[in-house]
């Protein structure tokens, strides 16, 4: 088994035990970037502990999209459902990003006779 598949399959199992069986859908399918799929995983599951994701698609979203951008995320997620690839893109965007606040607490950390061993 490669390792994409054996990635994706591992969490799809982890995705399938703690998430509402509406968002399992998005978990099954393979994601072909690894990093994409992390990344994807981690929006959903961290939406769905906050409990911001409603577990039921019941909204529907209507918008003109250029066909470039489309084709871009459909070959980097491999989704080709137009619903899952939406949803993964807002998830992704929609997840809490706590990078900015965690680098800028981390100013100041080392300690002045600090030396690089080069």
């Amino acid at each position: 088994m490669s390792y994409k598949i054996e990635v994706v399959m591992t969490s799809a199992k982890r995705i399938k035990k703690a998430r509402p069986r509406a968002l399992r859908s998005l978990a099954r399918t393979k994601l072909i970037d690894p990093i994409t799929s992390a990344r994807v995983e981690f929006a959903l599951s961290t939406l769905a502990a906050s409990g911001k994701l409603k577990g039921a698609r019941t909204k529907r979203l209507s918008a003109r999209v250029d066909p470039g951008l489309i084709k871009a995320a459909r070959s980097r997620t491999g989704l080709n459902n137009d619903s899952e690839l939406v949803n993964a893109a807002l998830a992704v965007l929609a997840a809490p990003d706590d990078f900015g606040p965690w680098f800028a607490a981390q100013a100041g950390r080392l300690s002045k006779d600090f030396e690089l061993a080069i």
